[in-house]
């Protein structure tokens, strides 16, 4: 862990207030902080607030039973932050950051639209990448849907 990847745990762990989960890093120049879904918002719009750092991309992961969004800063010096928070599959809520961060509204609907995860809070989620006649309910980054498609894919080729 580089120097400059461990002052930022430490400054940020020493000024927020609220819960972190877990810090680390990854690889030299990426730290990564996990924290509650309930607390996105709040961590998420502290790190903005710092003025190193500027969202890049949030991207969403299936993970089985939980899905888990990860929220990308960049900054024109290293170290980047990764925000990481995770919510039930069987209730993929959480708040969205989009209010205080607006760039960050269309990557909540991608998200929205291909992982089914609900922003609460949200002005504006519809749908961004699937057709209007895509069925409710299918969200083709779930890890369900891809398996479907492995077996259509090798149903074809045979």
């Amino acid at each position: 862990m580089s120097e400059c990847a461990e002052q930022c745990i430490a400054i940020v762990r020493e000024e927020y207030d609220g819960e972190i989960l877990e810090s680390g890093t990854m690889g030299q120049y990426e730290v990564v902080f996990s924290v509650p879904a309930e607390q996105i918002v709040q961590f998420a719009t502290y790190i903005a607030k710092r003025g190193w750092w500027h969202l890049a991309t949030i991207t969403g992961q299936d993970l089985g039973e939980e899905i888990q969004m990860l929220y990308h800063f960049n900054a024109e010096e290293p170290p980047a932050v990764t925000i990481k928070a995770a919510v039930p599959k069987s209730d993929p809520r959480l708040p969205s950051i989009t209010p205080q961060l607006p760039a960050a509204t269309m990557y909540e609907r991608e998200i929205f639209d291909l992982l089914g995860v609900q922003f609460e809070g949200h002005p504006r989620l519809e749908r961004l990448v699937l057709s209007d006649d895509w069925p409710e309910g299918v969200y083709p980054l779930r890890l369900e849907e891809l398996a479907k498609q492995a077996e259509r894919d090798e149903e074809e080729k045979a």
